[in-house]
């Protein structure tokens, strides 16, 4: 017998808005001490009584020295704070070692495999607005609305130019969970540290050779993971950000241009042969339709960069270095210096609590910023990058980046600036910081979703609570991302469900040599078909959505390293590892699904209401519409298929096509899959929503 659901067209209403903050920990005493101000006394009992203890958070930039906590006459350690209104997070640093709070059961993923606690203060911090918020005068690029990302870490995506390769570059469809006779010298092993330190040839001219491969898939839109001259593959550990990495362009480039600079005199930095590839490369990407950002990393650099060398190399006259004050030097003789997150390889930069505490690392940041905006200097921006994705913006106090953003839209007010926060962004979002946020809110409640975690209801409750906790400019423009390279790949997420968004994800031996319970091996046909729901929902959802290089043709593999393997390409030597294989029917519904976004102006810009949020059924149902567009998005996340009925004043005055159905799209996986696109009869309307899968319906006014 069928069933319909019939139901009343209403959003779903948050029904208990959140007036004040929950009850404290009894690790917190808050008092008030002026309006939206409170002082916050932080407690903290160690093992050892000796103990040095500290506390850092976001009221502190994350400074793990800045507020020393002092031992009392009941062992307990304590530091008092004033602190603003709002929703922070904090932890504890206990003899250099970062620690959550053990008596506050509220907190969230800090981003390095652990977590910060959270401490909510006044209104400010109401986890669930009940209002739609309004930044009056927040203006974020137009261009973003319309944008399809496709993130791409250069060193992994193509190799178009193997004599610019580092050495012993390993061979791009070697397997991956082999080593190769250099990666086992001098007593190292696959885990310490081969796989980690590998590097596979990826370059600018790689990249230019699938400028076509881009435009078949539909995208138009480039994250680069950062392309600056470091020794890593991942080029987070920057020698300078003056030039482009060498290995992505010309090799010996970055020896010649170092010794002709002066790091502190714009006026002295020339562009090298890498340098002229890379703004060339950059030009036939624009000329394609695509707009293009570059990873920003102005937190920390790695101990090859120019500065830091300097400070080194001077030893205990280090303190002369025109650069000592770029870092956290604690001593000169013994050189010690504090590293980011407690990487020993990634010198800090030092901040104060209005930004960055050099004036004149400051001046070379905004320097390097308008020298990829507008590179040849004239005034007009189009010859440089469209805008900046900030790593680990959290730990440099806001006020560096409020001056940044001014730098940023004087050169270019079309510019985007999206920032690295994986908590609630609010405080971001005000017109004065940030465009956007990587949207890993999103990305946690979908996938849940999609895992069996949360019910369709659940998740249409947290999406509506960043709808209305964010304006709608930020919302319009927010990278919605599923899965990136910090994180383990989609599909292999789905098939380890229960672990929590980025938790418990490595497949690497705990320190006391236990095997990782992760299961690593190739998803099964059950978790790619999950995966295919959840880019059903990213494609049809308000705000931009964001593929991690390789999700599309079904590349697999836990958290970093194996979220990074090499691109799989139909025009490359079949990859020694007989399970790495291109999944066509996977990127053809990925094609399918980026095509229907793109030739659709409501599913871009459109306005959103739920419909239906089946909690029982685990069926979500929205609408998107803009003037006489309106698309019908049907998603059924249970294991059998649902039928759902809208009232027949839904369907009035409209014509109707299926333009999706997952049953009709997912076909063999070796068959290429074809989006269904047929005219909705009255009977046929919705239907039946394949099980694990989605239908989408469009409709224009007749």
């Amino acid at each position: 017998m069928r069933r319909f659901l019939h139901f009343v067209l209403v959003a779903f209403a948050i029904t208990h808005g959140v007036s004040a903050a929950a009850a404290n920990p009894p690790s917190i005493e808050v008092v008030s001490v002026a309006p939206a101000k409170s002082t916050v006394t932080f407690s903290y009992r160690p093992e050892r009584a000796e103990a040095k203890v500290f506390v850092a958070g976001d009221f502190n930039g994350w400074n793990p020295t800045a507020t020393p906590m002092e031992r009392m006459g009941d062992g307990y350690f304590r530091a008092t704070v004033e602190i603003a209104d709002g929703r922070h997070g904090y932890k504890f640093v206990v003899d250099g070692k970062w620690i959550s709070d053990p008596l506050n059961p509220t907190r969230e993923p800090d981003g390095h495999d652990g977590f910060n606690s959270v401490l909510v203060l006044g209104k400010g911090g109401a986890d669930e607005p009940t209002e739609q918020r309004v930044v009056e005068g927040f203006a974020t690029p137009d261009w973003a609305r319309d944008a399809i990302w496709y993130q791409i870490m250069l060193d992994r995506f193509a190799n178009g130019d193997t004599t610019n390769d580092p050495p012993n570059t390993r061979p791009w469809t070697s397997a991956w969970r082999e080593t190769s006779v250099w990666e086992t010298t001098d007593g190292q092993s696959f885990w310490q540290w081969a796989v980690f330190h590998r590097q596979y040839g990826g370059d600018l001219e790689g990249l230019r050779t699938r400028i076509p491969y881009l435009k078949a898939l539909g995208v138009n839109a480039i994250y680069l993971n950062p392309v600056f001259e470091a020794p890593s593959h991942h080029k987070y550990d920057a020698t300078n950000f003056v030039h482009i990495d060498d290995n992505f362009g010309s090799k010996g480039d970055a020896e010649m241009s170092a010794a002709n600079e002066d790091l502190l005199d714009a006026s002295t930095w020339g562009f090298n042969q890498s340098d002229r590839l890379f703004l060339e490369v950059l030009g036939e990407l624009k000329a394609a339709g695509f707009r293009v950002i570059v990873d920003g990393v102005f937190n920390h650099v790695g101990e090859t960069h120019v500065a830091f060398v300097d400070v080194r190399g001077r030893g205990a006259e280090g303190g002369a270095s025109p650069y000592a004050d770029w870092f956290e030097i604690e001593s000169f003789e013994p050189f010690v210096y504090r590293g980011w997150a407690g990487f020993g390889q990634l010198p800090a930069f030092r901040k104060d609590s209005d930004g960055l505490a050099s004036a004149t690392l400051t001046k070379h940041i905004m320097d390097v910023t308008r020298r990829w905006m507008d590179p040849n200097g004239d005034g007009d921006p189009s010859d440089g990058v469209d805008g900046w994705r900030l790593d680990v913006p959290n730990e440099v106090p806001m006020g560096f980046w409020r001056d940044w953003r001014k730098t940023v839209k004087e050169v270019n007010p079309d510019a985007y600036v999206v920032g690295e926060i994986w908590k609630r962004a609010d405080d971001w979002l005000d017109g004065g910081t940030f465009d956007a946020v990587m949207n890993y809110q999103f990305a946690m409640a979908v996938v849940s979703w999609v895992s069996g975690e949360i019910t369709a209801a659940e998740l249409d409750k947290r999406l509506a609570v960043l709808r209305r906790a964010y304006p709608a400019q930020a919302t319009e423009v927010m990278q919605n991302l599923l899965a990136g390279h910090d994180t383990d790949r989609l599909v292999s997420m789905i098939a380890n469900p229960g672990r929590g968004y980025d938790r418990a994800n490595s497949e690497r031996p705990t320190s006391t040599g236990a095997p990782s319970t992760y299961d690593g091996s190739k998803p099964s046909d059950e978790a790619y078909r999950e995966a295919l729901l959840a880019v059903a929902v990213q494609m049809t959802y308000v705000g931009a959505p964001m593929i991690w290089y390789g999700d599309e043709v079904g590349m697999w593999g836990s958290d970093d390293p194996f979220c990074r393997k090499p691109m799989l390409w139909a025009d490359l030597p079949p990859n020694a590892d007989p399970e790495e294989r291109i999944r066509e029917g996977h990127l053809a519904v990925y094609r399918a699904l980026v095509q229907l976004r793109s030739e659709s102006p409501a599913l871009r810009r459109g306005a959103f209401r739920t419909l239906v949020a089946d909690e029982a059924r685990n069926v979500w149902v929205f609408e998107r519409s803009r003037g006489d567009e309106r698309v019908i998005v049907a998603l059924n996340a249970s294991g059998e298929p649902q039928t759902v009925e809208l009232p027949e004043s839904e369907w009035n005055g409209f014509d109707w096509r299926v333009m999706f159905e997952s049953d009709r799209a997912v076909r063999d996986e070796g068959a290429a899959a074809k989006s269904a696109q047929q005219p909705a009869q009255k009977g046929d309307r919705l239907a039946t929503i394949p099980r694990q899968g989605a239908r989408i319906l469009r409709g224009v006014k007749k």
